[in-house]
């Protein structure tokens, strides 16, 4: 296409900028952006330093990912207030979106605004972000913006009414029904517009019916969308991208259970004990059943509370759903060992008296939750909700993976046991798995320390406190 019109454009050639730059202006305005990049490049062939043709042409390379490109015009544009602006652009796609904010302190116009806007959602300040895109609603970006400030700010039904009826708006609403439980409006929506649909888009609202099909209950048609999908789009790639750190962390596991299996000497005695541990075989079942009743009785509630089966993975309603599926798992895990285990109960929980311990290691896992939300940052990592009931359902499984499982692994694994049960926990517990790791390792010192859970279990209440009385803004931005 574009060697088509860079040809029709040569034919019609006249030896200065302007009529190039006019055409180019029209057809960037009409959305021809490559034939418009075409006409723009031919411009400056024709006058090198023809200013208009040279913005527009950095503005057309900003629109097009085409940063490389950009970066060295830019350069050798004058510090205007357009160029600032477009460096900003600039800035914002390079991922340096305080920079961008920075660069655009005192400007008023619109898209100084609308770009402003986008750096501060970037950094995660929303409120200031949607005064800033409220300012610069004129065009669709400000639009769509502004709905998906609204939605990170829980406030589904505001974002739908700011959207207006561009394809990237619509699939934007698509998305938003979706969130607020209304699957079967979401569907009619998307079947309607992925037919017209190319590219990033087409793809985005696959992976959004898809998922609609599913939360309206209808399999078939989900798994059929799931299979369109996967013809425009790697899902294993897809996959990897989120579960990475679980499936290096369940190789690290694998490996050291093999190297701890062939440690093991052959017996010809056998040893009767009265109260017997599990072997690390049922250990691992249980906390398969463990985490499919909680998961099951997560999804009942929700589909009860929200209408769909999906809830648990849904923005909005995972607020109320999620805390109770950790307050399933911790309470099944913690009457297991209750149950099970009554004998040996003293032994797990150790000392009363330790339960003051809990004051420092509460606020030393707050630090490290936001040490974590730095690296996660860093690393496009997921989060740990920041609700007092997670904490609560975290530590109620102390008596499992802190009391319990060392036990069982040590009978069989020895030194490795404490290795293995703080690699246990990260992948056990649904979530942020390097949280967990960093975590589980200074709850395992912890309970090397005091002999006991109750210091672990009760600092993580005492975290869950200290975090739900955080300013939110504060624990948006930094955890």
């Amino acid at each position: 296409m574009r060697p088509i019109w860079t040809l029709f454009v040569l034919g019609v050639a006249l030896a200065q900028a302007g009529p190039y730059y006019e055409r180019c202006f029209r057809l960037y305005q009409e959305g021809a952006l490559e034939a418009a990049q075409a006409t723009c490049e031919l411009a400056l062939v024709a006058e090198p330093e023809h200013g208009p043709s040279r913005l527009l042409l950095t503005r057309i390379y900003l629109d097009t990912g085409q940063v490389d490109k950009a970066e060295g015009l830019l350069q050798t544009l004058p510090q205007a207030p357009e160029a600032l602006r477009l460096k900003a652009r600039l800035l914002l796609l390079k991922g340096a979106p305080a920079e961008a904010l920075a660069l655009l302190r005192g400007d008023e116009t619109p898209e100084a605004r609308l770009v402003r806007a986008q750096a501060l959602f970037r950094l995660g300040r929303l409120e200031e972000a949607e005064k800033e895109a409220l300012l610069g609603l004129s065009s669709p970006e400000g639009r769509l913006l502004l709905a998906k400030i609204r939605r990170e700010l829980a406030r589904p039904t505001e974002a739908l009414a700011a959207l207006g009826n561009t394809p990237e708006e619509e699939v934007e609403r698509a998305r938003l029904l979706l969130y607020l439980g209304r699957p079967q409006e979401a569907v009619r929506l998307l079947e309607a517009l992925a037919p017209r649909l190319e590219g990033r888009l087409y793809r985005e609202a696959l992976g959004l019916l898809a998922l609609s099909y599913y939360a309206a209950g209808d399999l078939t048609r989900g798994g059929a969308a799931l299979a369109q999908l996967a013809q425009v789009e790697s899902l294993p790639s897809l996959f990897l991208r989120v579960a990475w750190p679980w499936l290096l962390l369940f190789l690290v596991f694998l490996g050291l259970v093999l190297y701890a299996e062939s440690r093991i000497e052959p017996t010809r005695t056998v040893e009767m004990v009265e109260d017997p541990l599990p072997g690390p075989g049922r250990l691992y079942l249980a906390l398969l059943v463990f985490l499919l009743l909680a998961g099951g009785l997560s999804a009942w509630i929700g589909h009860l509370t929200h209408g769909t089966y999906l809830a648990l993975f849904l923005p909005y309603q995972r607020e109320a759903i999620l805390p109770l599926f950790y307050l399933f798992y911790g309470l099944f895990s913690a009457l297991y060992v209750a149950v099970r285990f009554r004998k040996r109960l003293p032994q797990v929980l150790g000392d009363p008296g330790a339960w003051v311990e809990a004051f420092w290691v509460g606020p030393v896992l707050v630090l490290l939750l936001f040490l974590y939300g730095a690296l996660r940052g860093l690393l496009g990592l997921p989060g740990l909700m920041p609700n007092l009931v997670v904490f609560l359902g975290l530590a109620l499984l102390e008596p499992f993976f802190r009391g319990l499982a060392p036990l069982v692994l040590k009978e069989r694994y020895k030194d490795l046991a404490p290795h293995l049960s703080v690699l246990l926990y990260a992948l056990a517990v649904p979530g942020p798995t390097l949280f967990f790791l960093l975590a589980g390792a200074l709850l395992a010192w912890v309970h090397q320390r005091t002999q006991g859970v109750l210091a672990g279990g009760l600092g993580l209440v005492v975290a869950g406190v200290g975090v739900a009385l955080l300013p939110r803004p504060l624990v948006r931005t930094r955890l």
